[in-house]
């Protein structure tokens, strides 16, 4: 496996090196999950372990499946997540020659960066400097002027043929990644993706409290306007209730001011796939505000400015599902091909199982115990996960 991570997506090697791996494979205790880049061969554990290890395998077989409609049915059939392979892609995104940037140098004639055909109504271009192939939501992208960043490979989990993206691409595959979320990159549950649960019900999950679009908006209810009704106890209530951040930090003095207090008022679609975002600046000392509006950029770009001051954390156990477009995942796989999904018909020998532990004294089924997990859920009755059925009062009459 490339550098002992899923980097470069190669699950196939699980096959191809079994004589070498089959005693090999040893529970998450010994060497936990690295977080940290640089500390991917870490494992303090494994000698004093190795002998004592439980764990052995034999496989069987392997399938290899390339086109969705095998991949979909195999899914169902087999009844198992399956490891999917692919190349990941850097995105450009294109800023138009028009207002002041008409006078960029890359807007000249005789330096004309050309536009993308994403953006067939200007002809010069500047490009930006966001390049994730994958946006804050996890949701996978495709770009005419997109570039090759490696492999990796992931966990199939299910698909959506009706799910629709912010980016407009409907259906896709559901996958489970091993990266962690974080303020530049969040993720969903798989009842999200499938669709089975509302928005509310997910925010009470993955509230993906960075992600700019899900900052809280006030109205203006109850005769309050403007700042008034960002200042409010309804607001405030509202914004909680809803697993949504209210007040907002600068952390880049570059746009915006750091003394200030910052709201969410509104976005505006832009461009090559862009935002812009309004916010009331508030100046607590003096209890003035008014409206800025960032230039236009990706999500990601916006949460690298400003920082929510209420953070909900996602769900471990439920988060880290990523979408792939059906169409994004054609787009790349036509461009640099790379892209398979992997079947594998494994056996365990009778020593793996802590069950069959009395039969052998040898190993260590501490290291398999401390190993296993329980898969928590969250179940939701409708789309208001903070309503509660109220039972009828009856009253006593004497």
């Amino acid at each position: 496996i490339w550098r002992n991570s899923t980097e470069g997506g190669e699950a196939p090697l699980l096959y191809y090196l079994h004589d070498g791996l089959h005693n090999s494979v040893f529970p998450e205790s010994i060497c936990p999950y690295a977080t940290r880049s640089g500390h991917d061969l870490e494992c303090a554990g494994l000698d004093s372990h190795r002998s004592k290890n439980p764990l052995a395998f034999t496989i069987e077989s392997m399938s290899t499946y390339y086109e969705e409609a095998t991949i979909k049915a195999q899914l169902v059939a087999k009844k198992s997540s399956m490891p999917l392979s692919t190349n990941m892609i850097s995105v450009t995104h294109y800023y138009p020659c028009i207002g002041d940037r008409a006078f960029d140098e890359q807007c000249q004639i005789d330096k004309c960066t050309l536009c993308p055909p994403e953006l067939p109504m200007s002809t010069c271009c500047v490009p930006s400097d966001d390049y994730s192939g994958i946006t804050i939501e996890g949701e996978f992208i495709a770009h005419s002027r997109m570039v090759l960043d490696g492999g990796h490979v992931m966990l199939l989990v299910g698909y959506n043929d009706v799910f629709q993206t912010r980016d407009g691409y409907t259906g896709g595959f559901i996958v489970k990644n091993s990266w962690s979320d974080d303020e530049y990159q969040g993720s969903h549950s798989m009842q999200y993706w499938l669709q089975k649960i509302s928005e509310w019900d997910e925010r009470f999950i993955c509230p993906n409290s960075f992600n700019p679009f899900n900052w809280y908006i006030a109205s203006d209810d109850d005769g309050l306007v403007g700042i008034e009704s960002c200042l409010s106890k309804d607001s405030k209530d509202y914004a909680h209730l809803n697993h949504m951040p209210l007040h907002l930090n600068c952390v880049d003095a570059n746009d915006c001011d750091p003394n200030m207090t910052y709201f969410a008022l509104n976005t505006t679609s832009y461009g090559d796939h862009m935002t812009i975002m309004c916010l009331y600046e508030y100046n607590s000392s003096s209890n003035l505000a008014t409206e800025m509006c960032l230039d236009a950029m990706r999500p990601s770009k916006i949460a690298t400015i400003f920082r929510p001051v209420e953070i909900y954390p996602n769900n471990p156990d439920l988060c880290g599902f990523y979408f792939i477009p059906y169409e994004v995942n054609r787009k790349i796989t036509a461009q640099f091909q790379g892209f398979f999904v992997n079947s594998f018909d494994i056996s365990w020998a009778p020593q793996s199982y802590v069950a069959n532990q009395h039969n052998f004294p040898q190993y260590d089924y501490t290291l398999l115990q401390n190993s296993t997990k329980t898969q928590r859920g969250k179940k939701f009755d409708g789309p208001f996960p903070s309503a509660h059925v109220f039972k009828a009062h009856h009253h006593t009459h004497k």
